[in-house]
């Protein structure tokens, strides 16, 4: 029987670290538990022409200038759905939706910004729609036109549906239960 050498041994271990930081990638982080009590979670689902990899969101008049102070976490399903947890409650617009090639602004000025708040309660879970990014026309030196269109489908019934599972075990689940109870009165 031949042992292993210790260069050999580290290159094994190097390859596994490897897989396991690649398969953590996979797959969006799962959600973190409820920090206070009057925090809430806003969620929704987007449709655009490549596959949307960051959701925006930003706390109304306030700005993020990371490491120092970052925005709210979103989190993005493989199919569209996006779920922001642990939010205080107040007023939050989502400035973009980004894909790998393409950013898709919704906020450039302070007239657009007001007329896209959502208003975040304590203690809820609240849908803010389904969007669908269309008529993408890319510029040469400009970044192009598109079309951010509300949608009806998927609904707030379905979106609740696929991410009672993705919350399972949180506290979030338990408020997604709640809402959709709410929908069946």
């Amino acid at each position: 029987m031949r042992l292993l050498s210790g260069q050999t041994i580290r290159y094994i271990l190097y390859g596994f670290f490897a897989i396991s930081i690649l398969g953590a990638c996979a797959a969006p982080a799962p959600p973190l538990e409820i920090r206070e009590a009057n925090r809430s979670m806003i969620f929704g689902h987007v449709t655009a022409p490549e596959k949307v990899i960051e959701v925006e969101l930003r706390e109304y008049g306030k700005f993020y200038i990371p490491p120092f102070k970052k925005p709210p976490r979103v989190l993005i399903y493989n199919n569209g759905h996006f779920m922001a947890e642990n939010l205080k409650p107040g007023k939050y617009i989502i400035s973009a939706f980004n894909t790998k090639n393409s950013e898709f602004v919704l906020v450039n000025s302070r007239r657009t910004a007001y007329q896209n708040i959502i208003h975040v309660e304590p203690g809820k879970a609240k849908f803010i729609g389904s969007y669908r990014i269309t008529d993408v026309k890319r510029g040469l030196l400009d970044k192009g036109e598109f079309d951010v269109r509300r949608a009806r489908k998927p609904s707030e019934r379905r979106v609740i549906k696929d991410l009672f599972n993705a919350t399972y075990g949180t506290v979030w689940q338990a408020m997604l239960e709640h809402r959709m109870q709410e929908l069946r009165q």
